[in-house]
C-alpha cells in the first residue's frame, strides 16, 4: 500500500504556497551561506593584508638597518683612508720642511762664507 503524502491532502493552492515557502527558505539559507562565505573571505583578506603590511614593514626595517650598517662601515673605511692619507702628507710635509730648512741653512752658510772670503 502506498503512503498517502501530506501534500496530496493539500489543495493545489496550498501546495503552491508550501513550495514557495520551501523555495524561500532554501533561498534564504543559500543567501546566508553566501554572506557567511563573503564575510569569511573578507576577514581572511584583511588578515592577509595586515600580515603582508607587517611583513613588508619588518623587511623594510631590516633592509634599512642593513643599508645604514653598510653605509657606516663604508664611512669608517673612508675616514680611516683619509686619516692615513693625512698622516702620509704630514710626514712628506715634515720631510720637505726639514730639507727646505737644511737648504736654507746651506745657502746662509754659503753666502756667509762667500762674503768673508778667506
Amino acid at each position: 500500500m502506498i503512503d498517502p503524502s501530506p501534500e496530496l491532502d493539500l489543495s493545489p493552492l496550498d501546495q503552491i504556497r508550501q513550495t514557495e515557502a520551501d523555495v524561500l527558505r532554501k533561498t534564504a539559507a543559500a543567501r546566508k551561506t553566501a554572506e557567511d562565505i563573503l564575510e569569511t573571505a573578507r576577514l581572511q583578506s584583511e588578515a592577509l593584508k595586515r600580515e603582508a603590511d607587517e611583513s613588508g614593514s619588518l623587511q623594510g626595517q631590516a633592509r634599512y638597518k642593513e643599508l645604514i650598517s653598510k653605509a657606516d662601515e663604508e664611512a669608517q673605511i673612508l675616514v680611516e683612508e683619509a686619516r692615513n692619507l693625512a698622516d702620509k702628507l704630514r710626514r712628506i710635509g715634515q720631510t720637505r720642511m726639514q730639507a727646505a730648512a737644511s737648504y736654507a741653512v746651506d745657502i746662509v752658510i754659503c753666502v756667509a762664507e762667500n762674503g768673508k772670503e778667506k
